[in-house]
């Protein structure tokens, strides 16, 4: 029962259509919202999935002030630095390892194959499979570069004490290992 009712909580929501009234629906005024609002209990400063959305902006602009002058975003060194880390990999595997939808792995695929860092090939065994590897300046790239994303992951758990970062990061680690259906 728990996990049917997870499994709805989980599932998207038809939208609702902002224009459309019902008829038994009260208006209310501002200071009636303003009371429900209050009575609601919800706080978007005190919401996880706001501050979660804060940490990855002040990730991200980390990674840029650190990496930005190579024109490389937080996925796309993803991408690379877990090809290095693997060897040939399928784009549709390495989009699975690295979390990305299919549509954004496949635009993070072609920006690195337009900057020469990676190589797609049909595989041998397979040919409906895109096999991605480095390439020799890819290669050299990631590598220049993993230093760089150390840094990124210091500089954003500064603030934290060895042992707050580590509760933190097991923390992330098992949310995030969650299915989500």
């Amino acid at each position: 029962m728990a996990e049917e009712q997870t499994k709805e909580s989980l599932a998207p929501r038809p939208r609702r259509k902002a224009a459309a009234k019902k008829e038994n629906q009260p208006v209310l005024d501002r200071d009636e919202a303003a009371i429900a609002y209050a009575r609601s209990g919800y706080e978007l400063d005190a919401h996880p999935a706001f501050a979660v959305r804060k940490v990855h902006q002040k990730a991200t602009l980390i990674f840029q002030q650190i990496m930005g002058e190579d024109n490389l975003s937080p996925p796309q060194f993803a991408a690379l630095a877990t090809i290095l880390k693997y060897g040939a990999v399928s784009q549709n595997h390495l989009g699975r390892m690295t979390s990305m939808d299919p549509s954004t792995i496949s635009v993070v695929v072609r920006k690195l194959i337009n900057d020469g860092l990676i190589h797609r090939s049909r595989s041998k065994t397979d040919q409906r499979l895109s096999v991605l590897t480095l390439t020799q300046a890819g290669l050299a790239f990631t590598i220049e570069r993993l230093k760089g994303s150390i840094d990124v992951g210091e500089r954003l758990l500064a603030p934290l004490s060895d042992e707050e970062k580590a509760a933190f990061m097991d923390m992330l680690m098992r949310i995030s290992a969650e299915p989500e259906g």
